[in-house]
């Protein structure tokens, strides 16, 4: 495995435009690059990361979702969607209650175990450990029952909604 100075060098610049292509903000992307390069350096077990760059590139998804849902920043979102929400009412056209039927309709059409799966994680706040002790099913089926129940939801909503579903907290009350 690589030393970490190397692993900073190949990396920085394809984790700071991941970031900053979401944020558009040069600060808070060079912060959230420079987090996790510096927990990446006070975990110093590289070796046991099965992919280094998958590993960076989440993290810092996830620190860059952790900042916009603090709102420490804010997305200015694509011209496309501004202008729908301007036109259109998205309050009225689709309540929590509207949400929350739609995101149960597609969760029933995911196949049963993917379901007990998601429903596990995104409901019960389960880790992937806590659902495969659960079910007794390993660790690497429940990350492929989860990946499966995203694409499937995702393909059915589309992007936008699909996140939209997948944020708001208000809809596993």
């Amino acid at each position: 495995m690589a030393h970490f100075e190397d692993i900073y060098n190949k990396y920085w610049s394809k984790l700071y435009l991941s970031a900053y292509s979401i944020l558009q903000d040069q600060q808070a992307s060079e912060d959230i690059v420079q987090d996790v390069m510096v927990e990446l350096w006070q975990k110093r077990d590289i070796d046991s990361i099965q992919s280094v760059p998958a590993y960076l590139h989440a993290a810092v998804r996830y620190q860059v979702f952790k900042v916009i849902k603090a709102g420490k920043v804010t997305i200015q979102l694509p011209e496309e969607i501004e202008l729908a929400t301007s036109r259109i009412e998205l309050e009225d056209q689709l309540t929590s209650k509207d949400l929350h039927a739609l995101l149960d309709h597609y969760i029933e059409e995911l196949p049963e175990k993917c379901r007990e799966v998601f429903i596990l994680s995104r409901k019960h706040y389960l880790s992937i450990k806590e659902i495969s002790a659960h079910l007794q099913i390993s660790t690497k089926t429940v990350e492929n029952h989860l990946t499966n129940a995203l694409k499937r939801l995702r393909l059915h909503t589309g992007d936008f909604l699909f996140w939209v579903l997948m944020t708001l907290p208000a809809l596993w009350q």
